[in-house]
């Protein structure tokens, strides 16, 4: 849900911006597959109706945040908001990682594109933007991401303990 309430920020801050799509095209598809994701734990959990209504007040909520009616300080504060979002997402995950003392599953690939990504992102927002809250939400991305790929090479070789059958 961090995620989506991110992605819904940058999309909604660009879009009110008029930025290019190319500095948030990114963010629609983005944002297109965790509501699906979403959507499908809830079915999934045998609770189909509750994930339609959770689409349904997603559309509206949208649909409102786009419109009009929304103050561009609202917008604003919703974008703004993404760098709290992004920084207790990825901290989660490096807590988790600590404690654990290993990454788990978590891929390699995946980190490092994550965190190049979010490095090329700096330098994009400030060439298509030029907007600093931007930029500044991809500097804090980046360190975040950043943490992340230095605990996978930090734990290369940690592997989870193996659990112990019971003896019966």
């Amino acid at each position: 849900m961090l995620e989506l309430v991110a992605l819904t920020g940058t999309m909604v801050y660009s879009i009110t911006n008029n930025f290019p799509f190319s500095s948030w095209g990114e963010a629609l598809f983005l944002m297109l597959q965790t509501i699906t994701i979403c959507f499908l734990v809830m079915h999934y959990r045998g609770q189909t109706v509750k994930g339609v209504a959770f689409l349904a007040c997603y559309s509206l909520v949208l649909l409102v945040l786009l419109s009009p009616l929304t103050p561009l300080t609202v917008v604003t504060l919703l974008q703004a908001s993404n760098v709290p979002a992004v920084v207790v997402g990825r901290l989660l995950q490096a807590a988790t990682n600590y404690h654990n003392g290993h990454t788990g599953q978590l891929s390699a690939i995946t980190v490092f594109l994550l965190f190049g990504g979010s490095l090329a992102r700096i330098f994009t927002s400030i060439q298509e933007t030029g907007d600093p809250l931007m930029a500044g939400t991809f500097v804090v991305s980046s360190l975040c991401n950043g943490l992340i790929a230095a605990q996978l090479l930090f734990y290369w070789n940690a592997r989870p303990p193996h659990k112990q059958k019971k003896a019966e």
